[in-house]
């Protein structure tokens, strides 16, 4: 699962790197930081001592959103990002902000895109804690390891240098010069990923949330809560009550949903739960930060209806092929608002693909729904 996110993550970097429109986020300029291919991050001001890493290119979801929250005393950080060179980078910014230590980091679920900067937050501040849901820890003390994820990584840069030097794309046709461009950011994603992540080590959670935790720094109040299964089988969000602020890990990702989830019949249950904080800014694990809750809404109809459709298929006795074929996908899309080929591609690709696979599984006669 690991090397099969990772994949996912660094395409789509690729690709909206390559769409054509120029980052609207600015990159730290820590010198010492190296620089991640086609991604930048801004720093955005929520509240009094509240700050949102926002990272993202175009459409596509880069890597996860970070929330930096600095209290009276010491500093609570909310996830660390897929690389140790942008974990590097945001620690220069909150040594920009703060000489506060980071005290805790929360990271909302297990996937590498989150945690992979735990263990360069732990070099920075020794004795830092870590919080995560016990399946999540579970799930990082057990997924493969990063050497393994290197080498799926050094196959498929060998075959894109095969793509590049034929001239060929995929499809058989000869390439475009956008295409060649994205082909090629994709090939360099994966490379400074390998080297980025040579000699990295798993930083596992040091507390773990079962239920909820509240955290009382000075005048700040922070709520770690799990409203059960969603994106993972662990996926914690973290409420700001008073500033009403809530960062929701891959619960929420924005403009498109991840759907390689086999939870997808609970998730809509989850975030009904989530919608009951009330929270006037959400923080999406990928992409813009919301200010009301019509995006989730529209999460939630997409969830159910694919669920349905899938479960309708099943029902009659579809194999997994015509249980693909059954899904309205057109409707779906235009239910969701989908406003371009782009944006239906990236729908296809990161949520209804995934999304009607793990639903059949889930379906299937001789096993339970997830």
């Amino acid at each position: 699962m690991r090397h099969r996110i990772l994949i996912i993550v660094l395409l789509v970097a690729a690709w909206s790197a390559a769409a054509g429109s120029s980052p609207r986020f600015r990159e730290s300029q820590d010198a010492e930081a190296a620089t991640v291919p086609g991604h930048s991050y801004e720093l955005v001001p929520l509240a009094s001592g509240v700050y949102a890493a926002v990272r993202r290119v175009s459409a596509g979801s880069v890597d996860s959103n970070s929330l930096i929250i600095i209290n009276d005393a010491d500093v609570v950080v909310v996830d660390t990002g897929l690389y140790r060179a942008d974990a590097r980078r945001l620690i220069a910014d909150i040594r920009r902000l703060t000489t506060k230590p980071v005290r805790d980091v929360i990271n909302t679920h297990s996937h590498d895109d989150h945690v992979a900067g735990n263990e360069v937050f732990l070099d920075a501040f020794p004795g830092v804690e870590f919080l995560s849901h016990a399946a999540a820890r579970d799930e990082i003390a057990h997924h493969k390891s990063r050497e393994e994820t290197a080498g799926a990584y050094r196959t498929e840069i060998a075959n894109l240098q095969k793509r590049l030097d034929g001239g060929m794309d995929s499809d058989g046709k000869p390439f475009t010069p956008a295409r060649r461009e994205h082909v090629t950011l994709t090939k360099t994603n994966l490379e400074f990923w390998i080297a980025d992540m040579s000699g990295a080590r798993d930083v596992l959670p040091t507390l773990t949330v079962e239920d909820s935790l509240v955290l009382h720094r000075g005048a700040r109040t922070i709520e770690i809560k799990y409203f059960g299964k969603g994106h993972t089988a662990g996926d914690l969000v973290v409420y700001l009550p008073n500033e009403r602020i809530v960062a929701t890990g891959d619960l929420v990702v924005h403009p498109v949903p991840f759907g390689f989830s086999p939870a997808l019949r609970e998730w809509p249950a989850t975030l009904r739960r989530l919608e009951a904080l009330e929270a006037a800014i959400i923080v999406p694990g990928h992409g813009e930060i919301q200010r009301d809750w019509r995006y989730v809404d529209r999460q939630i109809a997409l969830f159910e209806s694919t669920w349905e459709q899938v479960k309708k298929a099943v029902d009659a006795g579809a194999d997994l092929e015509a249980a693909r074929r059954a899904v309205n996908r057109s409707a779906l899309s235009q239910a969701f608002g989908v406003t371009s080929p782009e944006m239906r591609d990236e729908l296809d690709y990161l949520f209804l693909d995934p999304a009607i696979d793990a639903a059949f599984e889930a379906l299937r006669p001789h096993r339970p729904p997830a």
